[in-house]
């Protein structure tokens, strides 16, 4: 018998009777300051986890499937004896995506090739890197990858044992070679597919406040995008899936915009569009349990579940309402930490961690500048033109940065004291959206560069990590 327990979102623990198999662990119910698990994940869950696991498959290098607290939380094991390590890593086999492309400091969550250091920092001594389209044999296990058409490594993975085959996608998009690859004749039957019900998400919400222009193309592209993913897989049972959270502020800040914006396809919604395709499908959440044992495929409530979960009401507080308002960013509202460092000298510590960015390399040609307003805590707004290139920067005035700029001109506006967490820090960039407007990803070159990056974690693991590209913690 096949064993597959939701952990929410699209960590889910597979056991095969000889094989335990950990895919994309976000374990906690924060993912932090920004995201956190919807459902919720039930207390107690990850006691399925208790004793390890055998390997942890990594769809990719997102924050919210390749979470390092999610894996300093289960590295410990308290069921040991007193002479016996609670260290399960060096035993548990780590398979994760790699590929040809160079790292993309700009891709959510940064480059790919974090993976393996963040591993191995954590203690995690077999690592099977997979080129996404190969196979690798996991004990009696046989796991086939396929290619995400994105610009990073990314795999979905079919998971084949003599109970069942189960094809679990993530965040993937789907990729022409898979829909060659499941149109062969030899093509493995698949029972069970998770499909991602959100691949696509309206652009430019969160980085520029920028309200919905035409959702019902929105719609239509999420929907058109899970129907091909669901006539290519062709599954007995279909579950939408890789749709557990929602975005929720640490205090008490108010993000329902956020949540009625964002999202044009919810697992609702799928399931609906399943009963019009005339094809059989199914919701789970956190604590649910799917078993497929020759060729039954059941669904329990259980262990931690056992009324199931109300998916109409929980999906409706994330569902796209076109009427829904985009507030405008507000500094005095959308900032995080305290400004003890003046304007210039930010502005100073920015530009010098430019340098060597892909953002940089690509205005060296062009020389283009980019205007950033910086608003204090005292409540006053200055706008500076920066000059990557050149390294200079020139205060232009008062005002937001989109009033001393072009409306097609790069900007950013940004509350100081945002910046200089950042600059120290005490922000992950990923945990952040919704505390800038911008139409650039000048930021995000500082901010998702790997000395940033190995900073959390050393954080995550309790160890000072001292200063950041020669800047001061």
């Amino acid at each position: 018998m096949m064993r597959l327990t939701s952990l929410g979102h699209a960590a889910v623990l597979i056991e095969t009777g000889t094989q335990r198999i950990l895919v994309d662990p976000w374990l906690t119910q924060r993912l932090d300051r920004f995201w956190e698990h919807h459902p919720e994940i039930p207390d107690g869950l990850g006691a399925v986890l208790d004793g390890g696991v055998d390997h942890i498959v990594f769809s990719h290098h997102h924050f919210d499937h390749h979470h390092f607290p999610s894996l300093v939380k289960i590295l410990d094991d308290s069921d040991v004896d007193f002479d016996e390590t609670p260290r399960r890593a060096p035993d548990t086999n780590c398979v994760f995506p790699v590929g040809p492309v160079l790292p993309r400091f700009t891709a959510s969550g940064l480059g790919h090739q974090a993976m393996p250091w963040t591993l191995r920092r954590l203690g995690f001594e077999r690592l099977t890197p997979v080129t996404p389209g190969d196979s690798v044999q996991l004990g009696d296990v046989l796991v086939r990858t396929f290619v995400s058409n994105v610009p990073f490594p990314e795999m979905s993975v079919l998971v084949q044992t003599s109970d069942g085959t189960v094809m679990l996608c993530g965040d993937s998009i789907l990729h022409e070679s898979t829909v060659e690859f499941f149109g062969r004749p030899d093509a493995p039957r698949i029972d069970v597919a998770f499909v991602p019900a959100h691949s696509v998400s309206p652009p430019g919400v969160l980085t520029e406040r920028r309200p919905l222009t035409d959702p019902d193309a929105v719609k239509a592209r999420a929907r058109a995008n899970f129907d091909h993913y669901v006539t290519t897989l062709d599954a007995a049972l279909t579950v939408p899936s890789s749709f557990g959270w929602k975005v929720s502020g640490e205090g008490a800040e108010d993000y329902a915009w956020c949540n009625r914006t964002i999202f044009p396809f919810t697992p609702w919604e799928a399931i609906q569009r399943l009963r019009e395709l005339d094809r059989r499908g199914a919701l789970w959440g956190p604590g649910q349990v799917l078993e497929l044992s020759e060729g039954e495929i059941t669904l329990h409530h259980a262990p931690s579940a056992p009324a199931g979960y109300d998916f109409e009401s929980l999906f409706a507080e994330v569902t796209l309402d076109p009427d829904f308002v985009v507030p405008a960013f507000a500094p005095e509202r959308d900032r995080w930490g305290r400004q003890t460092r003046d304007n210039e000298q930010l502005i100073g510590e920015l530009m010098k961690l430019l340098v060597g960015t892909d953002f940089w390399y690509r205005v060296l040609d062009s020389g283009a500048s980019h205007t950033l307003s910086l608003h204090t805590d005292g409540g006053e707004t200055s706008s500076y033109l920066l000059e990557p290139v050149s390294g200079r920067s020139v205060r232009l005035g008062s005002g937001p940065a989109r009033e001393h700029t072009a409306q097609d001109a790069a900007y950013t506006d940004i509350a100081a004291s945002t910046l200089q967490s950042l600059l120290d820090g005490e922000l992950l960039y990923g945990s952040s959206y919704g505390l800038w407007a911008s139409n650039s990803n000048l930021l995000s070159a500082v901010f998702h560069h790997p000395a940033y990056y190995t900073r959390h974690v050393e954080q995550a693991l309790g160890v000072s990590a001292g200063g950041v590209r020669g800047t001061d913690a």
